[in-house]
């Protein structure tokens, strides 16, 4: 593939994580588990965490349409902490509280960590041409 397409399919591909991240938001809609034993500022860093890796993956995407060469090391990046992100969670290194994952959220994390793992595949090729 050139450049220009992997450059767009990069850029799908945050779009897509991003979209993804939404509906996961801790404590909301599919994720139900209950944050309360964390710390305050633990759950609140985490979120304020998710909420920046998703902005800055539609920003990154609008650059990689863009064709701007800097931004595929940075997708690289980002997809690698998506991947990180649903790892820690899947494996119940953190956020760890007591009730247990709700089967939705452990599908669509599973998606999330394949699709990551593509990004990361892809932006990299991109990088490399």
């Amino acid at each position: 593939m050139n450049q220009s397409v992997l450059a767009t399919v990069t850029a799908a591909l945050l779009v897509w994580e991003a979209l993804l991240l939404i509906p996961m938001v801790p404590g909301k809609l599919i994720d139900t588990r209950d944050f309360a034993p964390l710390p305050r500022w633990q759950y609140n860093a985490f979120n304020v965490f998710l909420t920046s890796l998703g902005l800055a993956s539609l920003v990154t995407a609008g650059f990689a349409v863009a064709e701007t060469r800097w931004v595929l090391p940075v997708a690289v990046v980002l997809g690698v902490l998506f991947v990180l992100v649903f790892i820690a969670d899947l494996m119940v290194v953190f956020p760890v509280v007591p009730d247990p994952m709700p089967v939705q959220l452990l599908v669509l994390e599973a998606i999330a960590l394949a699709s990551a793992g593509v990004l990361v595949v892809i932006a990299i090729q991109a990088a490399r041409q």
